[in-house]
């Protein structure tokens, strides 16, 4: 799938972080929608169905953790991409991310030179395996 085509949802409560991940995804003509908190997520999924779902694991109201158990129990956003980025860099952390539904992990800050072709690489795993 050409990034080009592609509708990432951030969810990141932290200005500089998004706006990182931000520049990074509009450099590559790839379209954003943001949110601040699981809450947002949520409510923007309902209106639109993005490629794939970037997400802070540390937000304030509703975090990355219960976002997604949100998102992976609603057969309408079940099937989306999500991938973590978090701060808090751990085996332990990555082991949990995978057991609890993520489909990929990123460690902030996001690398610029290699985050797209990455997040390409999960959206294609993803889209292969369901």
């Amino acid at each position: 799938m050409n990034p080009l085509e592609w509708v990432i949802l951030i969810v990141e409560d932290e200005f500089d972080s998004l706006q990182t991940i931000s520049k990074i995804l509009e450099h590559h003509g790839i379209q954003i929608r943001a949110a601040h908190n699981g809450n947002e997520c949520l409510r923007l999924l309902a209106e639109i169905e993005p490629t794939a779902v970037v997400m802070d694991l540390a937000m304030p109201e509703m975090d990355g953790w219960e976002t997604l158990a949100e998102i992976r129990a609603n057969p309408a956003t079940a099937h989306l991409p999500v991938v973590a980025v978090t701060a808090f860099y751990s085996t332990d952390v990555g082991e949990d991310v995978f057991k609890a539904g993520f489909d990929g992990y990123f460690t902030k800050p996001v690398r610029p030179a290699t985050f797209v072709n990455q997040l390409g690489q999960v959206i294609e795993a993803c889209k292969a395996a369901r």
